[in-house]
């Protein structure tokens, strides 16, 4: 959902990772979209009026429980107990 029709109405970044609240002129749709800028990896995620702030402070969550795949700040071999050391 980018283009000439969409206005962004907040965003955040930090280490490397941009999150974006954008509104569709066209439809009036809301979403949030994320992009790793060290990866290239992005998501986005569709937010109603009643949740898009808290959708935009949350998006991991948020993929986490609908299922979205991603792969940000993974550790790839490393297990578990690697990441508690």
């Amino acid at each position: 959902m980018t283009g000439n029709t969409t206005t962004e109405l907040a965003r955040r970044a930090n280490d490397g990772v941009e999150v974006s609240l954008v509104w569709s002129r066209a439809d009036g749709h809301l979403a949030v979209i994320v992009s790793d800028l060290r990866s290239g990896d992005s998501f986005e995620l569709a937010a109603c009026p009643e949740s898009a702030l808290d959708v935009f402070h949350h998006p991991f969550a948020y993929a986490a429980f609908r299922g979205v795949d991603y792969a940000f700040g993974t550790c790839r071999g490393a297990g578990v107990d690697a990441l508690a050391a």
